[in-house]
């Protein structure tokens, strides 16, 4: 189906009426918008600079037309994010959104990829980015940046509470099946037990275990004594604290090659209550020790090296 058919479609007129108003348009502006191939056509450059300006003519409109429609309303705003950050950071930390902002409802939509802002009904996004991606911009926001490391239930310690790194081939090692990010193809090596089991010295052990589609089901399993998992701070912190699960190899750690950040559309910077929303995550990644935004940076990639290779001495 041509350009000019869908066009026609979706504005419930003829492609004849669609290639006059484009004709019109063109001598209206005394220039060239597309160029006719054969088959099919393109935008000219003139026909692309159109194109950017209507399409963020058209975002302006739309915000204001949802703020206008929403102005007597709820004060409904939806965030999108990972089910893993949004079941165990962003979630638990609701509740004093709530106080400090109690016209505001706040619906939050599990979507593991970046969302289409106007099609999906999002306001704000929390999602996964490569590390050197991520950055302070008039749109985004860097949150926190995992730490990645070994996390059992303390049942699976031995009597003296330890636990050896040798002792690995002996337990189940819980895994994630196939995480993949949206801007990566390849499994982060970072929560890959085989990487892991190399980075700890057990060279030709292989990782044995349930395996599981989501994070939280994994956890779970480990919770319950089913094995060890990789666990990712800060999103294990309340597990930890609450002695639901212990680090049994003490430091040892990787940090992720991803850092969450929060995105929004341009035409909603102003929003009221998408102010409210980016100030509270500010606020509550500036609390945690890994904050990757603007009161903290990702470690370097030298830091990074040194802090392996600090935690390869004590898994040593």
């Amino acid at each position: 189906m041509s350009a000019s058919t869908q066009a026609a479609d979706e504005l419930c007129v003829t492609q004849s009426a669609v290639s006059h108003q484009v004709r019109q348009l063109e001598a209206h502006l005394g220039c060239r918008l597309f160029r006719r191939n054969n088959p099919g056509i393109e935008l000219t450059e003139d026909g692309r600079t159109l194109l950017a300006g209507v399409s963020d003519g058209l975002q302006h409109i739309r915000a204001a037309v949802h703020r206008v429609r929403t102005r007597g309303q709820t004060g409904l705003l939806t965030v999108s994010a990972p089910t893993s950050i949004a079941t165990w950071w962003l979630v638990p930390r609701l509740g004093r959104f709530a106080i400090r902002h109690p016209r505001i409802e706040v619906r939050i939509a599990a979507m593991e990829n970046m969302p289409d802002f106007a099609r999906d009904g999002v306001d704000l996004a929390i999602v996964a980015q490569p590390s050197a991606k991520a950055h302070l911009s008039a749109t985004s926001m860097p949150l926190v940046r995992e730490e990645v490391f070994p996390v059992c239930s303390p049942a699976l310690l031995d009597g003296d509470g330890r636990l050896s790194i040798k002792d690995l081939k002996h337990h189940a090692l819980l895994r994630e099946d196939g995480y993949r990010d949206a801007d990566l193809s390849p499994v982060r090596p970072e929560l890959d037990w085989n990487v892991w089991l190399k980075f700890l010295g057990l060279e030709g052990e292989e990782a044995h275990g349930p395996r599981f589609s989501h994070f939280g089901l994994a956890l779970r399993a480990a919770i319950d004594g089913a094995g060890l998992v990789l666990g990712r701070s800060p999103m294990i912190d309340a597990e930890l604290a609450a002695g639901r699960l212990v680090r049994p190899f003490g430091d040892v750690r990787m940090m992720a090659s991803t850092t969450f950040v929060a995105l929004w559309p341009g035409a909603l910077v102003d929003d009221a209550r998408l102010v409210a929303m980016r100030e509270f995550l500010l606020d509550e990644s500036c609390g945690c020790e890994l904050a990757a935004g603007p009161c903290g940076i990702p470690p370097s990639e030298r830091d990074q090296k040194e802090r392996e290779e600090r935690s390869v001495s004590l898994a040593n």
